[in-house]
Order: structure tokens, then C-alpha cells, then sequence
């Protein structure tokens, strides 16, 4: 729908301001083109780049704007507790949770014992103490990370 309103006022407004300035008309219709073609690239990355998990680390991104790198030694706690999932979610909590237009919660939140930096839009880095996140195999997700941080356990253990 974003793609369509964006040609479609590419169009309206390119017609207005090709009467009045010509080059304002030509500079606004290649920027409303890199505006179609990052969301094009973005929708391809979130599609494409799913959540990957290692042994030491889970590699989280979402589209072209945010990404993550956790390396299980450094998380807490899961917190599965559909009460608390349900609250708002602070500003310390960075979200991987893809919105439509219901209202979505993350099945899972990380509580990390350090702040871990994420990389956002244009680069821009920001730590962030806990990881909400949304999957479409919630139980499989769980279990995996479980294991890889019972294992990570048992490795700082020894």
C-alpha cells in the first residue's frame, strides 16, 4: 500500500510542479524513486534475512532497520510470562516484532545482563537492555535458545 500512495503522489506531484519549477519537480521524483526502491530492498530484506542462531550468538535483523548481535553468555533471562509480554514495552527494549494493523505482542523478551548495541536506520547505534521478539515458531524458537543458553551456562561454568 506504501508503495502505491508513494507512485501515485510521485505522479500527482511531478505533474503540479513540472508547471512551476522544473527542476524542484525532477529533484522530488528521484527522491520519491530511492523512496520506492528502499522499500522495495527493505520488504526483500525482512523476507529473505531470517533470524539466525549460532552456538555462541543469535543474529537478529529486521528489514534494513535495526540488527543485532547477542551472544548467549550475555542474556539473563527469557521472560515468557503472557502478563508481562502484554505491558508496553519500555524505551530500554528494543522490538523485533513485525506490525500490521492489529495489535501484536512479542512472544519472548530477553532480559540481557549488559546493555547490548544495535545498529539502526543509517547506521545509527543504540544499546538497548532487553530483546522483544516475534517469530512465527514460537515453541521451536524457545527451545533452541533454551538450549544454546543452558549451554552457554555449562561453558562459563567450566
Amino acid at each position: 500500500m506504501i508503495i502505491h500512495a508513494i507512485v501515485i503522489e510521485t505522479l500527482g506531484l511531478h505533474w503540479l510542479l513540472h508547471n512551476t519549477s522544473m527542476t524542484l519537480s525532477i529533484v522530488l521524483l528521484i527522491l520519491n524513486i530511492y523512496s520506492i526502491v528502499f522499500f522495495l530492498g527493505d520488504i526483500q530484506a525482512l523476507r529473505l534475512t531470517p533470524l539466525r542462531v549460532d552456538d555462541d550468538h543469535l543474529y537478529i535483523s529486521f528489514g534494513l532497520g535495526k540488527r543485532m548481535e547477542i551472544p548467549f553468555r550475555d542474556i539473563a533471562e527469557i521472560v515468557e510470562d503472557a502478563h508481562i509480554l502484554e505491558q508496553k514495552i519500555p524505551n530500554t527494549t528494543i522490538e523485533f516484532i513485525a506490525r500490521d494493523f492489529e495489535t501484536v505482542h512479542p512472544d519472548l523478551l530477553l532480559t540481557l545482563k549488559s546493555p547490548i548495541e544495535a545498529t539502526l536506520f543509517m547506521g545509527i547505534k543504540k544499546k538497548y537492555n532487553q530483546v522483544a521478539i516475534r517469530v512465527d515458531d514460537p515453541h521451536a524458537f524457545k527451545k533452541i535458545v533454551k538450549e544454546r543458553l543452558e549451554k552457554a551456562q555449562r561453558d562459563e561454568l567450566i
